[in-house]
């Protein structure tokens, strides 16, 4: 069929129109049965823009990658003038849109029909800078997109949604992008700024995230279940990034400079769950929170809906600088958490009453919490707070360097803190490292050396005491596992709350009594585990020889 080359009136470019009978496609998804082939293009089709009549012929614009540009509409993309209506008609054309770089302004929300399903809408650039780049902006309080019900997979990528039309504006916008409704959603390279309630709102799942950009919103973005996050950014305002189901994935993902945290795991209400999520190569930030404490990351499940096996590995949390208290990781009502191989950078030394980094984790109500393979750095108080209601934590070969130091009083030099009696707590294979001399830090304080299992763990630093419990006194006989007993500032143990073999790295003295919660003792000169009979206040070996 023939075609002409016809001057578009909005954008002067030259484009091909070709001789036709059909519409490129259907575009009501409620026919039934589906139509095979497109209906036939009628003079009420004709637009001026994909269809036109010349001559008593139909015509329709040759479309590369089935792809609209807004300015075909009548968009202008100059900052000033109201391009809502041109972009939704755009839209409603249900071929892909695009936009040339520029500014436009959208006034009143956009919705994203169903029928839009499967198709994207892209810029021409998404400097963070704004230059070259495409801007989707607003001059009121209003949404820009939202999802209809039924929309599904669906991309937007290569643009910029700004909350402010200008540096000077007093108004900004609500939401980028609600998706209360639609699913599916694919952003790649997209930056979101400045929207005062969300910069993306999901409750829908299937969400695809990749190299983009969240600053500045009030919550940069709530992510519903079965998503993924990667090589992407969430920054400033009141919670950078928020996971309100389960079954999602992030990998390459930074999260810092929040007033009230930097990342939320919890769910969206008491009829969602919150199972099932993997996080890797995470890197926190501080909470620019002033004096009040706060937490970078909270997991919290409500009294209906806990949270559960949420895991976090390969990661850096850093709280280096800013006038504030931060802890870096909270639970409550959270079962099987686990954090392995976490790198922690607390204030340490460089803290001060008003300036310091309190817990690396703090839990109540939480359960089956292992933390392993971990560095963690000046923490200030304790590293780990095993609280109320706490049952079943883990904590394997882990470095504790200079915590508990600097602020710490009464019990809080203690770097691992279980507050619960029967707390079931395995500590193993970690070491306790004191490199500035202060003889504030210690490794654990325990309600219960009953509930208690430690093992292999390795002291270095000169506070006189390993693990104590309330019935603590500075008596050698109240220290565990003969942790009075030392030579030099290095001490290593190997033992357990009810069977204890010790020994030292420099020398041996063999206590003048029985030690506390231990059965057998190690003598290096015997080479051969001794007991304590209480009986006659004697030491014998395995087979009753008095030692």
């Amino acid at each position: 069929m023939a075609t002409i080359e016809l001057n578009d009136q909005f954008t002067n470019e030259w484009t091909v129109f070709e001789e036709a009978e059909y519409k490129y496609y259907d575009h009501n998804p409620n026919t039934v049965p589906p139509l095979i082939t497109p209906p036939p293009i009628t003079i009420d089709d004709c637009d001026g823009i994909i269809y036109k009549n010349i001559d008593d012929k139909y015509y329709r614009r040759v479309l590369v990658d089935d792809t609209v540009n807004v300015k075909w509409f009548g968009a202008k993309g100059d900052g000033e003038t109201d391009d809502t209506e041109a972009i939704k008609n755009a839209i409603e054309s249900y071929h892909s849109v695009r936009f040339d770089r520029g500014r436009y302004i959208i006034n009143s929300t956009i919705e994203i029909p169903m029928e839009f399903s499967g198709r994207s809408i892209s810029g021409s650039g998404s400097d963070i800078w704004d230059k070259n780049s495409t801007v989707l902006t607003t001059k009121n309080s209003n949404t820009i997109f939202t999802g209809a019900e039924g929309l599904n997979t669906f991309k937007i990528s290569n643009l910029i949604f700004d909350g402010k039309h200008n540096d000077h504006a007093t108004t900004s916008g609500t939401i980028a992008m609600d998706f209360t409704e639609g699913g599916g959603l694919i952003l790649d390279r997209v930056v979101v700024k400045n929207f005062s309630e969300y910069g993306l709102y999901s409750k829908r799942g299937l969400l695809r995230i990749e190299n983009c950009y969240f600053r500045d919103n009030k919550v940069g973005a709530q992510i519903y279940s079965d998503s993924s996050i990667s090589n992407s950014e969430f920054a400033a305002g009141d919670i950078p990034l928020r996971l309100v189901a389960g079954g999602n994935r992030l990998v390459n993902v930074w999260c810092n400079s929040g007033k009230v945290s930097c990342l939320d795991i919890e769910p969206l209400d008491t009829d969602t769950g919150h199972q099932n999520t993997s996080i890797t190569n995470l890197y926190i930030g501080e909470v620019e929170s002033d004096q009040t404490e706060a937490y970078a990351i909270r997991i919290r499940g409500n009294d209906i809906k806990r949270v559960q096996q949420v895991q976090i590995s390969n990661s850096f949390f850093v709280h280096a600088a800013g006038d504030s208290l931060n802890g870096f990781v909270y639970t409550d009502k959270a079962d099987e958490i686990i954090l392995n191989g976490i790198n922690v950078l607390g204030r340490g030394l460089y803290s001060t009453a008003n300036e310091y980094t309190s817990h690396f984790v703090k839990g109540i109500n939480s359960n089956r919490i292992t933390i392993a393979s971990s560095v963690i750095n000046g923490i200030n108080k304790n590293a780990i707070y095993q609280g109320s209601n706490c049952y079943d934590w883990e904590i394997f070969n882990n470095t504790f360097n200079n915590c508990g130091d600097h602020i710490a009083v009464n019990d809080e030099g203690a770097n691992i803190y279980v507050a619960e009696a029967l707390g079931r707590t395995s500590v193993i294979g970690n070491k306790f490292l004191v490199a500035s001399g202060s003889s504030v830090p210690y490794a654990a304080y325990v309600s219960s050396i009953d509930s208690l299992n430690w093992d292999s763990n390795f002291i270095s630093y000169p506070n006189a005491i390993i693990v104590k419990d309330p019935t603590y006194t500075s008596s050698p006989e109240n220290n565990f596992s003969g942790s009075f007993y030392r030579n030099g500032n290095d001490f290593k143990t190997v033992n357990k709350a009810a069977l204890t073999a010790s020994y030292f790295d420099h020398g041996f003295v063999r206590p003048n009594k029985n030690l506390k919660h231990a059965q057998f003792f190690y003598d290096s000169n015997h080479r051969k585990p001794i007991w304590y009979d209480g009986l006659d206040s004697t030491w014998k070996d395995s087979t009753g020889a008095v030692i």
